[in-house]
């Protein structure tokens, strides 16, 4: 696998993901992220249902409009989380043939999503993060852009972490290669969903969960076969942080990188005990203010 510098390009995405691409002026006063970060390990069905929910609202608000550039009043948002175990599966699973096997002895439920990628595992030591933003706030942002945007994030984070040879493939993701090292090792997915112009799903980057489920021999993991799964803790020791501080760690590299790719925009961030806390009035507005 061919290793890629980590610059602000790459080869598998457009030269015009270097660009700067600006708020649209008319949403300056609401310019705002929101940070939504749930405490413990939350089910991944829980999570899902709040996505679909954000994303629901995104879509109808368009389609009422009959408008798929109109903005619905609802912020850009990060939910962080970490999950109980699961496996889930991207849209190239529904494919009977093409579908990755994945053990059914190993007590872990399997959820297909509407994802991009193939088989992945979550839970517990890792951090796993959805972007639900609507594109359309940035002039010209387009949804590879967008990606190439969500990778370098993750790869600023592993960075933030102290673990050294962080590098990004042909492959989406984000990898460990240090010099002498035969081979790279991965330590973050991407995974996304666009629909109408507003994004869902994310990205999850391994602190310390246990390896034994991501580099399990009897399925291949990501559809990357003979590569393996790495975490922060794998390659350099026990580190004094925890999911949360990850998540805070990714919310820094979102917003250095913003501010030279997109324009400032303010974090206002909220912690949930638990993810049956949440409601819809968190991330949205009343456009008459």
């Amino acid at each position: 696998m061919k290793v890629l510098e980590t610059i602000g390009i790459f080869k598998r995405y457009q030269s015009t993901c270097a660009l700067k691409f600006p708020l649209n002026e008319e949403y300056f006063s609401k310019a705002k992220i929101k940070h939504l970060h749930f405490k413990g390990l939350t089910p991944y069905s829980k999570a899902s249902e709040i996505q679909a929910k954000i994303v629901q609202r995104h879509t109808e608000y368009k389609i009422r409009h009959k408008n798929p550039r109109v903005i619905a009043p609802i912020y850009p948002t990060i939910m962080t989380f970490e999950f109980e175990s699961v496996y889930t599966g991207g849209k190239r699973e529904r494919n009977a043939k093409l579908a990755t096997p994945v053990p059914s002895n190993l007590g872990i439920p399997y959820v297909q999503t509407d994802r991009g990628g193939q088989v992945t595992y979550h839970g517990p030591g890792q951090l796993v993060a959805y972007f639900l933003w609507d594109t359309k706030l940035w002039k010209g942002l387009t949804a590879r852009c967008f990606v190439n945007f969500v990778e370098q994030c993750s790869v600023a984070t592993v960075k933030k972490t102290g673990v050294d040879g962080v590098c990004t493939t042909e492959n989406t993701g984000v990898w460990v290669k240090r010099l002498g090292d035969e081979q790279e090792r991965k330590i973050g997915s991407i995974g996304m969903n666009m629909r109408r112009g507003v994004s869902s799903h994310g990205l999850s980057i391994n602190l310390r969960p246990n390896l034994m489920y991501l580099n399990n021999p009897h399925f291949v993991m990501c559809g990357l076969d003979g590569y393996k799964q790495t975490s922060v803790v794998n390659e350099i020791g026990d580190v004094d942080i925890d999911v949360s501080d990850l998540g805070d760690l990714l919310i820094q590299s979102v917003t250095e990188r913003m501010d030279v790719y997109m324009g400032a925009v303010p974090v206002e961030k909220h912690i949930f005990p638990s993810i049956d806390d949440f409601d819809l009035d968190y991330v949205t507005y009343n456009q008459n203010n």
